[in-house]
């Protein structure tokens, strides 16, 4: 698997696999995004900014992302503490098609994610999920992430995450 900048052809394709981790999170009991977001608009605005990314296999995209490298204003109220003060990227908006859920796949994705970040002198990720994703809160445990307290996102309270190097 390869991450990769998206293209503004492929908007479409990445939006399906917000589309997919919706269901997916829906047959969870769950919603991770509110139906207004994120749109298609919102994905051709990251392309359109070079933050969106997509995960490749065999010449196929299975997944969906968005990488900002400097700071998140939603992030800078925390009700806890981040791990460090370094420069940090961010991760929003990760999502894969219902075809490629599975087989170690988020292991995979977070590798690439810290190895870009490394390649580009950022030894800090952030990011935030809904109390309720059990399953995204497991694989940033697996991952080194730590829980560092409550952020307000995205219209409601979300729980924030750090890993760094």
């Amino acid at each position: 698997m390869k991450l990769r900048l998206a293209n503004l052809n492929e908007a479409e394709i990445c939006y399906q696999c917000i589309e997919d981790a919706r269901a997916y999170h829906k047959s969870l009991g769950f919603e991770q995004w509110h139906p207004d977001y994120p749109t298609e608009q919102t994905i051709l605005d990251d392309i359109a900014q070079n933050i969106g990314y997509v995960f490749v296999k065999d010449n196929e995209i299975i997944g969906y992302c968005c990488i900002i490298i400097g700071d998140e204003p939603a992030y800078a109220k925390i009700d806890g503490a981040w791990k460090s003060e370094k420069p940090y990227a961010v991760v929003h908006r990760m999502a894969f098609s219902s075809r490629a859920r599975g087989g170690g796949l988020s292991r995979n994705a977070f590798q690439l994610v810290k190895d870009f970040c490394r390649l580009n002198c950022i030894d800090a990720i952030r990011l935030d999920t809904q109390e309720e994703n059990k399953v995204m809160q497991h694989i940033l445990s697996r991952e080194g992430f730590e829980y560092c307290g409550l952020i307000q996102f995205g219209g409601g309270p979300k729980l924030a995450y750090e890993w760094d190097k």
